[in-house]
């Protein structure tokens, strides 16, 4: 028979679980959640910026690569009237070394070539993306832009550096992200290109009502 005070434990169980489940699923339709500051490498234009975007992509992902090239017309169009933020999103089960990619571009922009390097990284993708080994390329775009490799390679196998990439995909989860690109402009939500276009129609009135 079960006592009174186990009882109560599991009541209190079952609205603890109720109370965080609830919460998340809020988070997720409201787009709320924690937002963690990104390192500035991963950072494009002034944090006042009247448009601010956040952006959780996966550098093997097809579509991710076809909006990186909107996302810098708009950046030349708008100049620092746009804020984008680069957020990690690796689709780890469908892009074996997205994860790593993610780590080595992070290392390539503590060295200033964040931009160039995840530039190679999508231009590139089935050199790399599907790989059964690791990817010689990692090693051939850092020495194509004259990084140290050695220290991106320590870099990269760093717990820190792999723990921010993590926790960039963890806060995806919690804001309901589950496609790349995934796009936060000014909190709501588009998802993939067609939708960040769609949005972008809205930007000059944004800027105008800003100035």
């Amino acid at each position: 028979m079960i006592s009174k005070k186990n009882a109560r434990l599991a009541a209190l169980a079952a609205v603890l679980i109720f109370v965080s489940t609830t919460a998340v699923l809020l988070a997720r339709q409201l787009n709320l959640g924690p937002t963690r500051p990104a390192p500035d490498f991963r950072t494009f234009g002034p944090v006042t910026a009247a448009v601010q975007i956040y952006e959780y992509t996966d550098f093997a992902c097809p579509a991710c690569r076809h909006a990186a090239l909107a996302l810098e017309d708009m950046l030349k169009i708008y100049g620092g009237e746009i804020r984008l933020t680069f957020k990690h999103y690796p689709l780890g089960g469908i892009h074996p070394w997205s994860a790593d990619a993610a780590a080595y571009a992070d290392c390539a922009g503590e060295q200033g070539k964040f931009r160039e390097y995840g530039a190679l990284l999508f231009e590139n993708q089935e050199k790399w993306g599907l790989a059964k080994e690791k990817p010689a390329e990692f090693e051939t775009f850092a020495r194509k832009l004259n990084l140290d490799w050695g220290r991106m390679q320590a870099c990269a196998a760093a717990p820190a550096t792999r723990r921010r990439v993590t926790l960039d995909a963890a806060e995806g989860e919690m804001k309901g992200v589950n496609a790349t690109p995934t796009f936060f402009i000014n909190g709501k939500r588009a998802v993939g290109g067609g939708q960040l276009l769609e949005r972008a129609k809205s930007f000059d009135l944004l800027l105008k009502k800003a100035r």
